[in-house]
């Protein structure tokens, strides 16, 4: 089953969400979901009109969305809509990837002792709810543990992108499931960062970083394709 998935980067939870947020969320959701099409083109009044806002959150919102490569927005035209295929995917995870990894490597180098123990005490909290089987408080403690490590130094330009592909991969986890196995996966690999952190053995964190990122991507893949299979048998 798809699990619960808190906000990210800081933000409030979905149902709190205003202005072009909230818009962006819904519009990534139709996309997802199939109910708007690769190739539409995606009218601000109208989109204004359903949700209930103005046309400037609606524009605010694509502008979100192209960065995310969801839509292409064209001069005088509007935005017509790219969906997710494979390659884009793949070109998502490898911006995460880079930048993930970077995260652990400075997190390892320069964090001081006392975010080293916040890390763990988090990370204690996750694997009480594991063991409990609360999957809410597992989704809660996983997005804290790697938004101290994703968001350690305030680079905005770091922040911003993973922030986005973070949110962009909950919501297509929300449509496809986790893999058998996920949450013992996710335990073994934070437990090796923090491994790799005490020992500021920052080569070793960075390549954990990167891996635990591009597991999530093949594990996706094989699953949107297993998805596709099943609804073109």
């Amino acid at each position: 089953m798809p699990q619960p998935a808190p906000s990210v980067a800081g933000r409030p939870p979905a149902e709190s969400l205003t202005g072009y947020r909230r818009v962006a969320d819904q519009l990534r959701q139709d996309i997802l979901d199939g109910e708007i099409e690769p190739g539409s083109w995606v009218r601000m009044q109208a989109v204004a009109d359903r949700i209930g806002v103005s046309v400037q959150p609606v524009r605010e919102a694509l502008q979100l969305l192209e960065g995310e490569g969801l839509v292409e927005i064209l001069p005088n035209r509007g935005a017509r809509v790219h969906g997710l295929d494979r390659t884009r995917l793949g070109h998502i995870y490898a911006v995460r990837e880079a930048l993930e990894s970077y995260q652990a490597r400075r997190f390892a180098e320069d964090a001081r002792p006392s975010e080293f123990r916040r890390l763990e005490e988090i990370q204690a909290r996750h694997d009480k709810a594991v063991e409990a089987g609360n999957l809410r408080q597992v989704s809660l403690t996983n997005h804290e543990f790697h938004h101290v490590i994703n968001t350690y130094g305030n680079n905005p330009l770091i922040i911003d992108p993973v922030s986005r592909y973070i949110d962009l991969g909950l919501m297509l986890v929300r449509k496809i499931g986790r893999e058998p196995g996920y949450l013992k996966r996710v335990v073994r690999e934070h437990h090796a960062l923090l491994t790799a952190f005490r020992r500021r053995d920052a080569t070793r964190a960075a390549d954990l970083g990167a891996a635990h990122v591009r597991v999530t991507l093949d594990v996706m893949l094989a699953r949107l394709e297993a998805l596709h299979a099943k609804n073109t048998a």
